[in-house]
């Protein structure tokens, strides 16, 4: 039993280190106890500075940038813990300053926060193509203290209109007319980063199975320093055939971590070429 609550109290005290001022802990203890589910989201609310759900709180991986999570989403939850828990997007190990940073799969905009922290100086680009995240993903990049471009497309091979369905973290492309698919406009994403002529390049692609199609295509219009924070979803056989152009083309492969869950595998990846480092 003391095991157990030594346990729980070390997985709550977890959120309230993350904040970047004092001020900013209440909100974050709030937003643990709510996850560890001492509390229901109802209580937790009352605990904030506002008594309300939505908390923005400065976290010291954005160097005080605010974060928008709502206490109560498990899907905002589980990429909150993600980027600013587990961290898995390691923008320190970017041994160059950005020009450009693209999140591809933007979601609640929490790359963004991160970048933008990191890298104050870079044009950031979100990029999702959900209908219904793009109130909330607003609500996020409208506060943070430089503009982020938002781009509400899927990103392909070539410019057009194609089918999306899913919600939360796991929405993509599928085939028109499946189940309760919406309509969204594709962005031929290779045409569009030649054009933006990056010198230095950090990236993030988290499209859902998708990648097996734009890895091929953007490889040849990536910057001599590139970061790419990848997510795949294949077996590692199918991930070393896509990942084998690159490394050929100068980029050091890292695996950042590995799971299992649903019968598929998820790896997470950095590909870093950068030939003054």
């Amino acid at each position: 039993m003391l095991d157990r609550l030594q346990r729980k109290l070390a997985e709550i005290c977890r959120y309230p280190a993350l904040a970047h001022k004092p001020a900013d802990r209440r909100d974050l203890r709030a937003l643990g106890l709510w996850r560890t589910r001492v509390l229901s989201a109802a209580m937790a609310s009352r605990l904030t500075g506002r008594g309300e759900a939505v908390i923005t709180p400065g976290l010291q991986a954005t160097a005080g940038q605010p974060v928008r999570v709502t206490i109560g989403d498990y899907s905002e939850l589980d990429c909150f813990d993600e980027i600013f828990v587990e961290r898995i997007y390691a923008l320190e190990r970017v041994p160059f300053r950005p020009d450009l940073v693209v999140d591809c799969g933007g979601f609640r905009g929490y790359f963004c926060a991160l970048a933008r922290g990191a890298f104050p100086q870079a044009r950031v680009v979100c990029i999702e193509p959900n209908p219904r995240h793009q109130p909330a993903l607003a609500a996020q990049l409208a506060l943070l203290s430089a503009p982020v471009e938002r781009l509400e497309v899927a990103v392909g091979t070539q410019d057009g209109v194609g089918a999306f369905a899913g919600d939360g973290m796991g929405g993509a492309l599928v085939a028109s007319g499946s189940g309760q698919s919406v309509p969204v406009r594709i962005l031929d994403f290779a045409r569009w980063l030649a054009a933006c002529r990056a010198t230095a390049l950090v990236w993030k692609l988290d499209i859902e199975g998708g990648e097996a199609e734009i890895l091929p295509a953007a490889l040849a219009h990536l910057p001599a320093r590139t970061a790419l924070f990848l997510e795949t979803h294949y077996p590692r056989s199918r991930c070393e055939e896509l990942i084998a152009p690159y490394a050929a083309a100068g980029f050091v492969v890292h695996e950042v971590r590995r799971r299992e869950q649903g019968g598929r595998t998820y790896i997470e990846w950095l590909l870093l070429r950068s030939p003054s480092a």
